[in-house]
């Protein structure tokens, strides 16, 4: 399967889920289940190991299921990881939280933003930062912040696929590029 056929069914999945935890109310907490999990899966080979092998038989894998979600995730949630399960489809579960992630992003009217420094900036500048992008884009703005020295000073700013690009950096590139520009002449 490729890349593509991964991205869309992982899409398939988000839009049931979403529409199954938004009919019970449930549409941010069944995303915060589904992160979590996720979260889990990513940075555990282990978990990913014993899920996805054919060596370890389904009923071994439904009693683990049920040990980490029943009780403790909405009856949405873990219905939903057994579904994967038993189409053994848990391998596309990045895949469908990532498109969850945006479905419920777009519904709540949140957008993503990536602020790039050189240096690091305190939490009181971070909030300085959302409130002025809440203010410009209408939308609640899901922030994080990367620090990258290479810049040299000022910021990079992306929103969704627009980067506004206000580094010291970029500023010594083109003005590099007018002086090279000028020898030319």
């Amino acid at each position: 399967m490729s890349g593509r056929d991964i991205g869309t069914l992982g899409s398939v999945y988000a839009d049931a889920l979403a529409g199954a935890a938004d009919a019970h109310g449930l549409l941010a907490q069944v995303g915060e289940e589904l992160a979590g999990f996720a979260a889990l899966w990513a940075r555990h080979a282990d978990v990913r190991n014993f899920f996805l092998s054919g060596a370890i038989g389904r009923d071994a894998k439904v009693k683990a299921l049920d040990a980490v979600t029943v009780g403790k995730t909405s009856e949405t949630f873990s219905s939903f990881l057994q579904v994967l399960l038993h189409r053994a489809r848990l391998w596309v579960l990045p895949e469908t939280a990532e498109a969850y992630r945006k479905i419920l992003d777009r519904r709540l009217g949140r957008v993503p933003v990536v602020l790039t420094t050189a240096a690091p900036v305190t939490d009181a500048d971070l909030e300085a930062w959302r409130a002025r992008l809440h203010a410009a884009l209408g939308k609640e703005p899901v922030l994080t912040h990367e620090v990258k020295p290479a810049l040299i000073g000022g910021a990079v700013l992306r929103v969704g696929d627009t980067v506004a690009d206000g580094s010291v950096r970029r500023r010594l590139v083109e003005l590099r590029s007018r002086f090279e520009k000028a020898a030319r002449l």
